[in-house]
């Protein structure tokens, strides 16, 4: 039965319609002509400018085929073996990139034309693409080639620092589950997910992650309106468009190999000393009133002792984590004829993790199909897969890390009989031991499966007027499996038992996860040229259609550890649970641009959505965009300054929507009509029986509507110096209003809160993109870039203000400033304590000092203040690269500046749950040691003269400068390779956060959190081998 929700919409539901698509895809491959086998001829020339002069250093490619190929000698001259139908692509700093046909030829001379190498390039844009020097908008484009500087297994983490107005945050190092966070310009609305911005692969919504790195040609990123509002809702904070490979004329092979050495990047410094460790905790246990653990007489027993098999030093994070081996194989081939082309691309990934309990393989398919079925008609396909397998212990990165901190050196995971150890004596804490949780495979497996298939027909309909039809599906599915066995443990001290392994209820749970998407538009594009005006038109129409679905199971008590099906256990206690949601979005939507003389630039853009996620008498939303640029270096005043190319000033204004909702604890995908009331099962009294029913659960608002973000965009671009310099700023404003929120109400209303339109937030920034390349004699190239970013938020309406831990939501201030006690201090003695303001917990010698902020005389909430450092003042990268002979090197540089983190619980504080302290403790506050920045140590287990305020004592300085990512590599010559069939052979050695310059005391600065928890899954660095062949 149809959804009413959805009536209206007419939806195109592309459950099966997919799979007709992965069919016919496969099926048009392997229709494909079979390839030809490749001859070689020998091709020599010469390249000379203009004006004849010989050019040295010319880079000289094979199209279709990668980097292979060579560069001109002193003389200008060159030689080159390539088929007799291929074709040669000379490219030089300053000058046109030609692309010549051999056509049977052994000698080509070709004379390069000196003009820009960069604004005639095609960028990727909202529905189409432009040259770069007419572009009116804000977007930024990185290269494949570019983006695989770096090694890594998702294209994501490869994009940090490279585009500015991108912030990419990798908060773990976990395998496949980074835990990635995209903000184009920083952030827009109030919740985490109304800020992501939409991905469009090869012309349609798709997922970044399920590409492999190397099947990608280029990435733009639309930050204004002006290039985002044809997007209309979707494109609200920002639109990332990815382009994958294309098959030329042709065969090439091209195969890459590479294995990576990993390590943790940081790890804490902790106390490994059984002696030690005992004594600091009787000290930290009398200071926080408690009891001691330890007796002196066992204390001498691991002091004094020989035997460190019985009474070890044991250090637990040698057990935990570990070296690394990921390996990395990717084969692509691409051709065809001049008609219909291809290109095949196969990746596999193997990547352990750090930590024990870790792992992922990822398999990725990319296939891409383009005929001309006639000289007016050419029909494409395009599609994706990926199939992930990733494999962790049940409670997660963080919880190992934890786990492995609360345990004590006192004791080994396992004795040498093979039992597993719970603590050294029964009366210390217990925590989960995460060997034994590796060893026994105590995980979730969790496979996940993405397939996203695009067809495209283009008619040419007459000349200037183009029919463009796209049409896809996405589906995605995700099984999860969670076993938890009965694994015996013992205590160390005497091997008596200590019950079984702390994984929660021995059982098996299951879920499953299915999303299918769907997308169809169709579009009319007109271009034409009226002696100096040049008119481009766009018109179009788009559906799209998203259905989800969850099954969730379990049982409990299973007989055996290694039967893990549902079967196997009993079915009384069993349990099961599902939910489906499903919504649609139909948009109309246009765009204009036009030029005079390609000086003065005027652009304009129309999006009329409407959502099923709104009531029937607010879905329907108006989003636009106008623009204008003047390049002045068209003007005749310009004309003469020689050494200025290109010069621009551009301006932009314009309004997008937001329809991102979330209202179920961040599940979107089950929340998609919160107008609608949320039915709840419950047991009510009747007739003297207990009889169940539903009833509304959650308040609602029937006249919700948009959520709007307006910009204004003011740009500069320059390029100079016969194009090796190049520049653009852009100063924004971003103001967004009637914010889709859920505001507090009082407990006693008896329902859920509803989500409302209330809020306006401001967000301001500057950004910076500088770039300069040159070559110094024949044999040597050189660039150096960098890119700088700033941003401003600022809460503009609210209402009634929301105070948290450590943060405030309030009018006037940025989105959850930090709100907290300002630490002033350590007690030193009793006559301090004395002399100083009544603090909320009566304090001994040794423990934090508050401040009276108010001066009242005593601390209480209204001391609670405002603190800087919420958000990064700056955020920069920069790279260096360098070119000689065979030789290539690349640097990148990236860093933030004057973020801070507020950090507590384990590694912070110490004996949380037993905890083991960090070498930093041995500073802590003594009679003996009156340390001023350190109180005296206690236990993390509600110690309320430290714990029970947020003070600015556990808030840190997260500012870094990391080495993001090193390669040099080396091109093989030719000569030397062409004896076994190979057109090109390049090995090189990539270095990945190599190293970090930072204050921050934890594990790493950068994170998407900046309040919790010390631990996550650390960052990693990794040293990369690997080699590229072609043939």
């Amino acid at each position: 039965m149809k959804n009413p929700l959805l009536r209206g919409f007419g939806c195109w539901r592309p459950d099966r319609s997919l799979f007709i698509l992965l069919f016919f895809s496969i099926v048009c491959y392997a229709g494909l002509q079979p390839l030809y086998a490749q001859q070689v001829s020998r091709v020599t020339g010469t390249v000379s400018d203009s004006t004849g002069t010989t050019l040295p250093g010319v880079n000289i490619v094979i199209e279709g085929e990668g980097n292979r190929g060579t560069t001109t000698d002193a003389n200008g001259k060159f030689e080159i073996s390539v088929n007799p139908q291929g074709r040669l692509v000379f490219s030089y700093i300053g000058y046109q990139t030609q692309h010549v046909a051999v056509a049977g030829k052994s000698v080509i001379n070709v004379r390069l034309a000196p003009l820009s190498s960069n604004l005639n390039e095609v960028v990727v844009v909202g529905y189409q693409s432009q040259e770069k020097r007419k572009l009116l908008s804000s977007v930024a484009t990185i290269s494949g080639a570019d983006i695989n500087k770096r090694v890594g297994t998702n294209p994501l983490t490869l994009m940090q620092g490279k585009l500015p107005g991108l912030q990419v945050v990798q908060g773990s190092g976990e395998p496949g589950n980074e835990g990635i966070q995209l903000r184009v310009r920083g952030i827009t609305t109030f919740s985490s997910v109304g800020n992501d911005p939409l991905v469009i692969v090869n012309g349609l919504p798709g997922n970044l992650t399920a590409l492999n790195p190397n099947d990608i040609e280029s990435i733009s990123v639309l930050k204004d309106a002006a290039s985002a509002a044809i997007y209309g809702s979707r494109g609200s904070n920002g639109v990332i468009v990815v382009k994958t490979k294309k098959g030329k004329a042709g065969f090439a092979l091209q195969y890459n190999f590479n294995i990576g050495i990993s390590k943790t990047a940081r790890l804490p410094e902790t106390i490994s000393n059984s002696a030690e460790f005992m004594e600091l905790s009787n000290e930290a246990r009398k200071n926080s009133s408690l009891q001691p653990l330890y007796t002196q007489a066992q204390i001498d027993l691991y002091r004094n002792a020989t035997d460190r098999v019985k009474y070890p030093n044991h250090n637990w994070l040698d057990d935990v984590f570990v070296t690394a081996y990921t390996k990395n194989h990717f084969l692509n081939l691409s051709g065809g004829t001049e008609s219909t082309t291809y290109n095949v691309g196969f990746g596999i990934t193997n990547q352990p993790g750090t930590m024990i309990g870790f792992e992922y393989q990822k398999y990725t398919v990319s296939v891409g199909l383009s005929s001309r079925l006639s000289k007016r008609v050419t029909f494409g396909t395009d599609l994706q897969m990926r199939y992930g397998n990733r494999k962790a212990p049940r409670s997660g990165g963080a919880d190992i890390f934890l786990s492995t901190l609360a345990q004590s050196p006192l004791y080994p995971a396992q004795a040498a009989d093979g039992r597993w150890i719970a603590s050294a004596y029964p009366n210390e804490q217990r925590n989960k031991n995460p060997v034994a949780i590796a060893a026994n495979d105590v995980r979730i497996r969790t496979l996940d499966y993405y397939a996203q298939g695009n067809m495209s027909l283009d008619i040419d309909i007459i000349d200037g007027l183009r029919w463009e039809n796209r049409g896809g599906a996405t589906y995605y599915s995700l099984k999860n499996n969670d076993f938890r066995p009965k694994i015996p443990m013992f205590f160390y001290n005497d091997m008596s038992p200590a019950g079984n392994l702390d994984v929660g209820a021995p059982g098996l749970s299951v879920r499953r996860e299915d999303n299918v998407y769907g997308s169809l538009y169709s579009q009319l594009n007109f271009s034409k040229k009226f002696d100096n005006h040049n008119l481009t038109v766009l018109a179009g129409a788009q559906q799209e259609y998203n259905a989800y679905s969850e099954l969730n199971a379990g049982r409990n008590a299973f007989p055996s550890n290694d039967l893990r099906e549902l079967n196997a256990g009993p079915a009384d206690g069993q349990s099961n649970s599902g939910a489906a949601s499903e919504w649609a979005l139909r948009s109309f939507y246009g765009s204009l641009n036009y030029d005079f003389k390609d000086k003065y630039l005027i652009g304009a853009s129309i999006r009329y959505d409407g959502t099923s996620r709104l009531p029937s008498n607010t879905r329907w939303g108006t989003f636009y965009s106008a623009s204008a640029a003047w390049r002045l270096t068209e003007e005749a005043f310009l004309k003469d300054v020689s050494w200025l190319n290109d010069l621009k000033i551009r301006a932009s204004l314009g309004e997008v929507g937001n329809q991102n909702i979330v209202t179920d604890a961040g599940r979107a995908a089950l929340t998609p009509y919160p107008y609608q009331p949320v039915l709840s099962l419950r047991n009510y009294a009747f007739g003297g029986a207990v009889s169940t029913g539903y009833s509304a659960s959650t308040l609602v608002d029937p006249a919700l509507k948009w959520e709007s973000t307006r910009v204004f965009d003011i740009g500069v671009d320059i390029s100079a110096f016969n194009n090796k310099l190049n520049i653009t700023a852009d100063w924004f404003n971003k103001y967004t209003y009637d914010i889709l929120r859920t505001p507090l109400i009082p407990i006693w209303v008896g329902l859920n809160a509803p989500v409302i339109n209330n809020g306006a937030l401001r967000n301001r920034g500057v950004e910076l993109n500088i770039e300069y390349k040159n070559r110094i004699g024949n044999d040597f190239s050189y660039n150096i870039g960098g890119n700088i970013q700033t941003y401003r938020n600022k809460v503009e309406s609210y209402g009634v203000k929301e105070i948290g831990s450590n943060t405030i939501r309030e009018e006037g201030r940025p989105l959850d400033q930090f709100y907290m006690y300002i630490w002033d201090g350590i007690f030193q003695n009793q006559a301090e304590i004395d002399n100083s303001p009544v603090q909320p917990v009566r304090p001994t010698p040794g423990d934090l000092k508050i401040k009276d902020v108010n001066g009242d005389g005593k601390i209480d909430p209204n001391d609670r203040t405002y603190v800087g450092g919420r958000y990064p003042s700056v955020q920069y990268s920069f790279n260096l690269a360098a070119n000689w002979k065979g030789f290539d090197l690349s640097v990148q540089f990236y860093g933030s500046q004057g973020q801070k983190i507020y950090v507590s619980g384990w590694g912070a504080e110490p004996f949380r749950q037993g905890s083991v302290p960090t070498t930093d403790w041995r500073n802590r506050w003594t009679p003996e040691n009156p340390s001023t920045t350190m109180p005296k140590i206690y236990v993390a287990d509600g110690y309320a003269p430290v714990q029970n305020y947020a003070s600015t004592y556990f808030l840190k300085d997260a500012s870094f400068l990391r080495l993001r990512g090193a390669q040099l590599g080396y091109n093989v010559p030719v000569k030397l390779i062409s004896k076994v069939g190979a057109k090109s052979l390049r090995v090189y050695v990539v270095g990945d956060n190599l190293f970090m310059f930072s204050k921050y005391p934890g594990l790493d600065p950068e994170r998407v959190s900046v309040s919790g928890s010390y631990v996550t899954f650390p960052q990693i660095k990794t040293v990369t081998f690997g080699a590229s062949v072609q043939f």
